[in-house]
């Protein structure tokens, strides 16, 4: 006997938009890259953190996955399911967080033309804030991250 079943596959868009526009991966790509330059800043000193790390090509190679994450994290926002109030707290504080460093990354790299900006802007002080508390949290929660249907 021979039985066939019609298997419903979603459209390519019914799988983007179920993993969350890939977010997830947009976001944490985007901290990874910028743990590093901050990484780099402090183990290495400003100097050759502009000279080779903190550059415009680098700011821009920031920019374009951070821009993404910062839409698809707009548009999903509604469709997350939250572990609980801390997660949804930490996420909304990353979605916020990347999507300021959208028009800031944007003014520096166009208007200003100058990258030691954000060298001059703050201090090691916020190096070391990120990169022992902001970013580890940042990504722990973002990888806890689910869609709901």
């Amino acid at each position: 006997m021979d039985t066939t079943t019609d298997v419903v596959k979603p459209s390519r868009w019914e799988a983007y938009r179920r993993h969350g526009y890939y977010f997830r991966q947009a976001a944490m790509f985007t901290l990874v890259i910028g743990f590093g330059m901050h990484l780099c800043r402090v183990l290495f000193g400003d100097e050759a953190a502009l000279r080779y790390v903190v550059t415009p090509v680098g700011d821009l190679l920031l920019l374009l996955p951070m821009a993404y994450a910062a839409v698809t994290g707009i548009v999903g926002y509604r469709r997350m399911a939250f572990v609980n109030r801390p997660h949804r707290i930490a996420l909304t504080a990353a979605i916020g967080y990347i999507t300021v460093s959208v028009p800031l990354h944007l003014y520096v790299l166009f208007v200003l033309g100058d990258v030691s900006f954000y060298v001059h802007l703050a201090g090691y002080w916020f190096s070391y804030l990120l990169l022992c508390l902001v970013y580890p949290v940042f990504l722990v929660m973002l990888a806890r991250v689910r869609y709901q249907d």
